[in-house]
């Protein structure tokens, strides 16, 4: 029988290879958001040492008022990584380092990584103190494209509608390139992102909240910035979390001219990019999810499946619970928060993985 242990570790033992969020980078991105970071080697072992099963996971810790606090777990434990399922790993986590988070924490919620790829069947992860989210943290599916074959072999899996607005893009003769540093194109960039969160009704990051994104040094992950030049004039861009193995699209914006519009252009560059940085996985972060869950993406769906590759879900955010009168307090101001944004934005884009809406 395998016995389940934590400890605290430093946050340089974070493997990031697979994923992007459990990372240095990620730390450091979030700190400007309030968010501690901790980091925690969850092993499962047995008495004589014989077997052993170990990851290390990151946790954010932020205040919500007074001495409460709430901890979250994005995309983790990896349970692929554990013979036990999803509901029995959190459960067990979540208990062991309660000693181990700042005093006051309330609960501790997890978005959990993604399953098997076009397997839509997600059971909600429910037990004794976890509770369902109403509404995700993180989106519940993604698109995501193989890159271990190259580029080629990427773009002939390209459907009909991505060829064609590359294309029309190409033949505009809208150019990609990186980010070089320069501050006047970060600003024409940022007003573009400005004007489509406008136009898609999310929430804009600020300036300094994304130029210290594109800044944050760390061994692990960086981040690019891909821009669309017409002419003189930045039509749009891209920002790319990359991982050793994956690329992730996180942020976008795009306008359009004389009827063209550079987002699918700016995909194929990226997933040219990763290709030829040695990444293994493009992920396109965000469509709608199982079951009509997260309908509001259901635009993401048809731009980012245009690129083929493949479909993945997660179950939804939940939490494993210490006080519950203060989740409960919590969980109904956040679901009253999130009703009133909707309503006022019916079809909003969530900021984290928003682009352009695309015929």
């Amino acid at each position: 029988m395998l016995h389940p242990t934590v400890e605290r570790v430093g946050l340089d033992r974070l493997d990031a290879t697979w994923n992007p969020f459990q990372s240095q980078f990620w730390a450091k991105a979030k700190r400007v958001a309030s968010w501690r970071a901790f980091a925690f080697r969850f092993t499962y072992s047995s008495d004589d040492g014989s077997e052993s099963e170990s990851t290390v996971v990151m946790v954010l810790v932020r205040r919500l008022v007074f001495r409460l606090r709430i901890a979250y777990v994005p995309f983790g434990p990896d349970h692929s990584a554990y013979r036990c399922d999803p509901a029995d790993l959190t459960r067990d986590f979540a208990r062991l380092v309660r000693p181990l988070l700042p005093k006051g924490t309330a609960f501790i919620r997890f978005d959990l990584p993604w399953g098997e790829p076009d397997n839509e069947q997600v059971a909600p992860v429910l037990g004794k103190n976890l509770r369902t989210c109403n509404e995700s943290v993180q989106p519940e599916a993604t698109a995501r494209i193989d890159l271990s074959d190259g580029y080629d072999a990427v773009r002939i899996r390209y459907r009909e509608r991505a060829r064609r607005n590359v294309r029309k893009a190409q033949a505009k003769s809208i150019r990609i390139e990186t980010w070089n540093g320069d501050p006047r194109t970060f600003e024409a960039w940022y007003s573009v992102y400005v004007d489509t969160a406008k136009r898609d009704g999310f929430t804009a990051r600020s300036a300094s909240y994304i130029r210290n994104f594109l800044d944050i040094g760390a061994s692990d992950v960086r981040s690019i910035l891909y821009v669309a030049r017409y002419g003189s004039a930045i039509l749009g861009g891209a920002i790319i979390l990359e991982s050793p193995a994956v690329a992730l699209y996180l942020y976008g914006a795009s306008l359009r001219v004389d009827g063209c519009s550079p987002s699918y252009l700016l995909q194929d560059y990226a997933i040219r990019e990763a290709c030829s940085h040695g990444c293994k996985v493009y992920d396109l972060y965000g469509i709608s999810g199982p079951q009509q869950r997260g309908s509001h993406l259901e635009g993401l769906r048809l731009f980012k499946r245009a690129f083929g590759g493949y479909v993945c879900y997660r179950p939804q955010s939940f939490d494993y619970v210490y006080r519950h009168l203060t989740r409960f307090l919590y969980a109904n101001f956040e679901n009253i928060r999130f009703k009133i944004h909707r309503k006022r934005h019916p079809k909003r884009m969530s900021q984290q993985y928003s682009i352009s809406t695309e015929e």
